[in-house]
């Protein structure tokens, strides 16, 4: 179990260094590995701690190995991506803080603004998929506070950033989707900061923060969840049911049983990696046989061209099925990149499922990157937008297939909207960032 942790977590550090070494990325592989291993690690991490979690172990050990595996064939994906298509980067003018500002507005107007359309079929997914764009705008921003040292827009930026994530708990009960988002704006600091010391220093920072934010959170989900799941109207009760994530605070501590737990009851996908793998061993379960991605083919189809179509996001039944076991219908269960690759051809499947996904999100990675460096902030947002929408480490491959392409979408709407309402037709002085990317 040791060394799976190990390996997993070298992965990351190897793709971090493989993205620094020409800075043409926005760190977008990086968010979906570093995502991966949120999901898996401290799960493990935990069971290897407490020596008393003695029930499932074999099946975490299994379920963290396979995904050590899959870690390394998602950073040989994002290595033939990136190096087997070397580009060099090509300057061009154009005015970034417009285009920051307009993301994050869109954003917001998607998300909050016209969310009572959220109900209508593919009209929905449109609109969750598209306003995605205000992460583009606010890591953007926060990259040229940042190199710029400008504190006043690195506070505004960071506000931008908490937005989401506090009214996802608010409004939603939920932590996880507002971590994912944290990650992914963040991401491009790992490829942007020059020091490696700052960047070392910053990463255990924020492991730690966030390990004790979700451990005091997963204290006081229930109470959270109840208050916001039964339709409080008034948003003081809301703010009260959160603020008591800070009540009896505690920072994360390894060696406390209590965090150890919180750990392996949410952050430890292995086991459910694990169960499959040995009911599939043992024969009281068989291989899909490609059967998940047939039914992401058969997502791609409009729900308003086939009403009746029985294929749903989600993967609570998939995952009920696979492992034998009998899950609760309140909560949401995500089968996992790693079980699903898994689950329809073995170890085979597991590896190429993760080399393409890797390829895929490290080739719009980088076209995003490059097209941002050359002005081209439209052809960005395409590039954007489905590569969000492919990190999802604990989505069902239906998930990830129709999301990306209504991302795709929703994107080229954003681009037409950017290039023919909103974009600065005059010249603009050469913006600083420009020359300092061209130079790698």
């Amino acid at each position: 179990m040791t060394l799976s942790i190990l390996i997993s977590l070298s992965a990351l550090v190897c793709l971090a260094a493989m993205l620094r070494s020409d800075r043409i990325s926005l760190g977008l592989p990086f968010a979906y590995l570093a995502a991966l291993c949120l999901e898996h690690v401290p799960g493990a991490f935990a069971r290897m701690m407490n020596g008393n979690f003695l029930i499932g172990s074999r099946w975490i050990e299994t379920g963290i190995g396979f995904t050590a595996t899959a870690s390394l064939a998602f950073v040989v994906g994002v290595w033939s991506a990136r190096f087997l298509n070397p580009t060099t980067p090509i300057q061009g003018p154009v005015d970034r803080h417009r285009f920051f500002v307009f993301c994050v507005l869109g954003g917001w107007f998607f998300n909050y603004g016209i969310s009572f359309l959220r109900g209508i079929p593919t009209l929905g997914a449109a609109l969750d998929k598209g306003s995605a764009i205000w992460m583009l705008g606010v890591m953007l921003g926060l990259r040229v506070a940042l190199r710029n040292g400008d504190v006043v827009w690195m506070a505004i930026w960071l506000a931008a950033l908490a937005v989401f994530p506090i009214l996802t708990l608010l409004y939603g009960g939920f932590l996880s989707y507002g971590a994912l988002a944290v990650i992914i704006v963040c991401s491009i600091l790992v490829i942007s900061v020059r020091s490696r010391l700052r960047l070392t220093v910053g990463a255990v920072l924020a492991v730690f923060v966030g390990l004790t934010l979700f451990v005091n959170y997963y204290v006081n989900r229930d109470n959270i969840r109840a208050v916001v799941w039964r339709g409080a109207s008034g948003f003081e009760q809301r703010v009260d049911a959160a603020k008591r994530i800070f009540t009896n605070f505690e920072w994360f501590d390894p060696s406390n049983a209590r965090h150890q737990i919180a750990l392996d009851e949410r952050l430890n996908q292995n086991y459910f990696v694990g169960v499959v793998a040995d009911r599939i061993e043992r024969g009281q379960t068989s291989y899909l046989y490609g059967r998940s991605l047939w039914e992401a083919l058969l997502s791609l189809i409009p729900r308003y061209i086939w009403p009746s179509k029985s294929v749903f996001g989600g993967s609570g039944d998939i995952v009920a099925q696979m492992t034998g076991l009998v899950l609760s219908r309140d909560t949401s269960w995500g089968v996992g990149n790693v079980m699903e690759f898994y689950i329809n051809f073995g170890i085979a499947g597991l590896i190429i499922g993760f080399i393409i996904l890797g390829w895929l999100i490290g080739m719009l990675d980088r076209k995003a990157a490059l097209s941002e460096s050359r002005g081209d902030l439209g052809r960005t947002i395409v590039c954007f937008l489905p590569a969000t929408a492919l990190i999802q480490p604990l989505g069902s491959m239906v998930e990830l297939t129709s999301g990306s392409v209504i991302a795709l979408v929703a994107a080229y709407g954003w681009k037409w909207a950017w290039e023919h309402w909103f974009a600065q037709r005059t010249d603009v002085p050469k913006d600083p960032l420009l020359s300092e990317v061209g130079r790698h």
